[in-house]
């Protein structure tokens, strides 16, 4: 694979589930370690959190806190972007813990080298929260940010986008876990 870093944005308050998300117990771990070992099985070596919480620190990741706190996706993307080292950043929300290594690959495997974001859309739906970022693009980030611009898709409606289809098969894998509704049902 491609020299990438990857980052996973665990920051936000999760007001809807009451708790840190990464944290929440799945299958004898926590939603975080899932997307580090599906991270991993891709050949992703360069793995950063993004979070002030030290809980994460088990996992032996790299971790960094929001360069300005408070910001969500936005505040959280702009961080890992301006830390990055290299062109092309896998860019998870922690919210997806089924993601699989072979979801990480075919997303690399789709960039579009023209275009500054590639991101998946599942369901009808765009994910930027499961997407690839030009490390070029941290500029436009910031600008939106000292602008308090904080809705995450209009900062990517100003990028040049490629949006690719998640096969059909892997569409449950990619669901995001953000209410307690959500969790009962992926635990049951």
């Amino acid at each position: 694979m491609r020299e990438i870093s990857a980052f996973i944005v665990a920051g936000g308050k999760s007001s809807r589930m009451g708790s840190d998300k990464g944290m929440l117990p799945l299958n004898e771990t926590v939603f975080i370690a899932h997307i580090v070992k599906a991270l991993k099985e891709a050949s992703v070596k360069n793995i950063t959190i993004v979070s002030s919480n030290e809980a994460y620190d088990f996992l032996n990741c790299n971790r960094i806190e929001d360069v300005i706190p408070d910001k969500g996706p936005v505040g959280g993307i702009f961080t890992a972007l301006s830390h990055s080292t290299t062109k092309q950043n896998i860019i998870l929300s922690v919210d997806i813990p089924l993601i699989s290594a072979a979801i990480i690959k075919w997303l690399v495997a789709n960039i579009d080298e023209e275009k500054q974001i590639t991101q998946v859309k599942v369901l009808d739906k765009s994910s930027p929260l499961i997407a690839v970022y030009n490390k070029d693009v941290a500029s436009i980030f910031e600008e939106h940010l000292m602008r308090e611009h904080l809705k995450l898709r209009m900062v990517v409606d100003a990028i040049p986008t490629q949006t690719i289809e998640v096969p059909e098969e892997w569409s449950t894998l990619l669901q995001n876990i953000n209410t307690k509704e959500d969790y009962q049902n992926l635990i049951k």
